[in-house]
């Protein structure tokens, strides 16, 4: 029995030391990128680490050929870099600075699923993808690393028009994407009528891209939420870039002003195009202004287009960081024609859109923080088209937008403890929005539209975070009441997900969203000619308030350097009217409400290598509308349905060269048809062919020095210069006074950019 005894106790004695003998691999690294160390040591400790992407970029580790315990391996990652591996659970880690402060702890549960997604450069994360602009490595026909059309590249992101901006994410608008440039709400986000992105990438440090279970501090749009951020950094010495390609130029200044205290960024991008029209230029024109009278621009006959930001970063204390943010995005466009019987035509238009934000980070300690947001931005569309018969007779058609928009966020962080946090806050938002259309000659003159309207919003959201071992859950809602509408709506968000033996992924998703503010199209003026979209705010009547909810189910799966990433979903919206989407019919003057449904599959494929990489993307996607004693009240597919789309891309680097391929194919958009009395007889049932195009870049690094780097390339846009049709549309005509009152239409067909090539320059000193 002695003996016995004795035995359990040198068991329960020694099995304890036995049990946590720490696990050691075998491993060697001799200036190993860290982002490489950590995706080894995920594999082989089963672990998860996250992440700021430009934390970890420049930082490099060597280890001699050992077996290592996990803990030695992060000893020698803080020994040999400025950072610190904190621990969440026995599974997860953060790599962050040393002396981090708390309103970056808060953060630690948002885990980086996928690093490098399609390119280097785009993350995945628990709750959106991320995009760091000035990382991305080279994406096929892209120059600059436009920040829209980068998005463009994911799957279920699809611009059926061709343009940068016309982003339909998931069956949704473009009008129903929330564009937020540091907080400042953005309503015009791109330059030449949509065809480059209105925000300069190298202002960008990262973009944050929401489309399923959003977080609940972000609504106002029931699609997506694009929210673009500049840097918070302060700068210790004075950091500067030159860009130049086929159609603009642009600069950027990121100084000092107080030691370690405060900093500036300014940039400025603007065109050339009124100097100087390239053959890329010419290209984009050539597309932009079909079906009108715009053949060639100059000096005189011209369109130009700038944009510039600022970024003043104050931190008067460790706990504390004040933003000053500014953004102006600027459109020009003045042509004057004479016809063949001495007609004049002068189309002028104006597209305004500039903006500020203050926003005050404050840490009450390493568990709790604050932000608070203070936002005013103001857009303005101005168009009119003159044309002068003779001296006195004349006819003159004018179009107004214009919108007011400010307000306040507070927002508060708290860590509960390494696996729970809890976000909360409140938001006041106002939105004052008009419009006006008239039409007139010598004779008279007539208000064709006008409406102005107010409303203030307030808004509480709260969202809770759950880390633990395999489970990720975040759960929260938003509540909103319109003062405007005396309206309410409460907004359930939820995401779940599950890993599975350290490769698989699986989540689940719901979210339901309201959007007050829609674009309605003043007539059926094509978007890819000169902007017919208007915005207008909800009342209740014509304009009811817009709800979409929208669940997903979806696995990640990598291992090996394979990636598989897929999404199965289903979106409802209601509160659509006829005129949102540009139907129209002789006898009927009525708006016609409705709603949409969406169902579709997207699913990316992606192989990795050390100097190659290459993805396929594909999405079958169907989104289907019926409104109101329209169509028999029978569904039929929406303006921008496209059932299948396909992308296949490859990426490679030689030293310092690098080149991207890609091909583009996706079914064709449906069109409707008219009879003699310009009624439609048939809804969307008949379709333009399919879309194919392949797309190159290529880009030379040809200095790499610590005081300065130099890269030059080009790309390819439509290498075969094929000729595909975007849309087959109908142009209304205001060439009478009976004309305004009884439509009276054209039709027009609409082709995509021909082959168009580019350079591009860029020098960071």
């Amino acid at each position: 029995m002695r003996r016995i005894v004795s035995l359990l106790c040198f068991v329960l004695i020694f099995t304890p030391f036995w049990a946590q003998q720490p696990e050691k691999q075998s491993l060697q690294f001799d200036q190993a990128p860290l982002e490489k160390v950590l995706q080894k040591l995920s594999q082989k400790f089963n672990v998860r680490y996250s992440y700021l992407d430009q934390q970890i970029a420049t930082e490099h580790i060597t280890l001699k050929t050992l077996d290592y315990t996990l803990q030695q391996v992060h000893d020698a990652i803080q020994q040999q870099t400025n950072l610190e591996v904190l621990k969440i659970d026995d599974r997860y880690y953060s790599i962050v600075l040393k002396n981090t402060e708390a309103c970056e702890k808060v953060e630690y549960l948002d885990e980086v699923i996928v690093q490098g997604l399609l390119t280097k450069g785009i993350n995945k994360t628990t709750e959106k993808v991320v995009v760091y602009p000035q990382k991305v490595e080279l994406l096929s026909g892209i120059t600059d690393a436009d920040v829209l059309q980068s998005l463009q590249q994911l799957p279920g992101v699809i611009s059926p028009n061709e343009t940068a901006t016309g982003l339909h994410v998931r069956g949704g608008s473009m009008d129903q994407n929330l564009i937020l440039w540091d907080g400042i709400r953005v309503y015009h986000p791109g330059h030449l009528f949509g065809m480059i992105s209105g925000f300069n990438p190298n202002a960008v440090e990262k973009v944050n891209f929401y489309f399923k279970g959003t977080n609940p501090k972000f609504g106002e749009r029931i699609s997506s939420v694009i929210d673009l951020q500049s840097t918070e950094e302060i700068a210790d010495q004075t950091l500067m870039s030159f860009g130049l390609n086929g159609i603009n130029a642009d600069v950027l200044l990121h100084t000092p002003i107080i030691r370690d205290k405060m900093s500036l960024q300014v940039s400025g991008r603007k065109s050339y195009t009124e100097w100087l029209q390239t053959p890329t230029f010419n290209q984009l024109a050539k597309k932009v202004f079909q079906n009108t009278d715009f053949k060639k621009f100059d000096s005189e006959n011209q369109f130009r287009y700038q944009d510039y930001t600022l970024k003043l970063n104050y931190q008067p204390t460790p706990n504390n960081l004040l933003s000053l943010s500014a953004i102006w995005i600027d459109n020009h466009l003045d042509f004057t024609t004479l016809d063949e019987i001495n007609t004049q035509k002068t189309d002028l238009m104006n597209i305004d859109n500039q903006g500020y934000s203050l926003h005050w980070k404050h840490n009450f300690n390493e568990h709790f923080s604050q932000n608070l947001l203070l936002f005013y931005s103001v857009y303005g569309f101005d168009y009119a088209k003159n044309q002068q018969y003779t001296t006195d007779d004349f006819e003159i058609f004018t179009k107004l937008n214009r919108i007011v928009d400010s307000g306040m966020e507070m927002n508060f962080s708290h860590l509960i403890n390494d696996q729970t946090s809890l976000a909360y806050g409140y938001q006041l938002l106002g939105n004052d929005i008009s419009h006006a259309f008239t039409n007139a000659n010598q004779d008279w003159s007539l208000t064709l539209n006008q409406k102005h309207l107010y409303n203030i919003s307030h808004v509480g959201y709260a969202q809770l975070k759950y880390n633990h071992r395999d489970w990720n859950l975040q759960a929260g809602a938003r509540f909103n009441y319109y003062t405007h509408i005396l309206t309410n709506s409460f907004e359930p968000r939820l995401s779940i997900q599950k890993t599975f033996a350290a490769y698989w992924h699986g989540h689940l998703t719901y979210e339901k969203k309201s959007q007050i503010m829609s674009q309605i199209q003043e007539s059926v003026t094509n978007d890819l000619s000169l902007e017919n979209y208007v915005w207008v705010l909800s009342d209740q009547a014509d304009y009811p308030m817009i709800t979409g909810q929208q669940i997903t189910g979806g696995i990640t799966y990598k291992r090996n350097n394979w990636l598989l990433d897929a999404d199965l979903y289903y979106k409802n919206t209601t509160g659509i009217t006829s005129l949102t989407f540009g139907f129209f019919n002789r006898f009927d003057s009525e708006i016609h409400q409705g709603q949409e449904y969406t169902q579709g599959v997207d699913v990316l494929i992606q192989k990795s290598a050390h100097h190659w990489r290459a993805w396929l993307t594909y999405s079958y996607q169907n989104a289907q509308n019926k409104f109101e004693n329209l169509n028999e009240n029978q569904y039929f597919p929406v303006n921008s349905d496209i059932h299948h789309a396909l992308n296949l891309s490859i990426f490679k680097k030689w030293n310092r060269f690098s080149m991207a391929l890609g091909w583009n194919w996706h079914t064709g958009k449906p069109y409707s048809l008219l009879d003699e009395n310009n009624q439609i007889i048939s809804f969307n049932t008949h379709r333009l062919p399919a879309f194919h195009r392949m797309d190159v870049s290529g880009m030379y690094q040809f200095s790499n020095q610590n005081h300065w780097k130099g890269t030059v390339g080009f790309s390819i846009f439509n290498l075969y210069n094929q000729r595909n049709f975007l849309s087959k549309e109908y142009q209304r005509q205001y060439s009478s006074l009976e004309s305004t009152f009884n439509a009276d239409y054209t039709t027009q067909n609409y082709t995509s950019l021909g082959f168009t090539p580019n350079l591009f320059l860029k020098i960071q000193f």
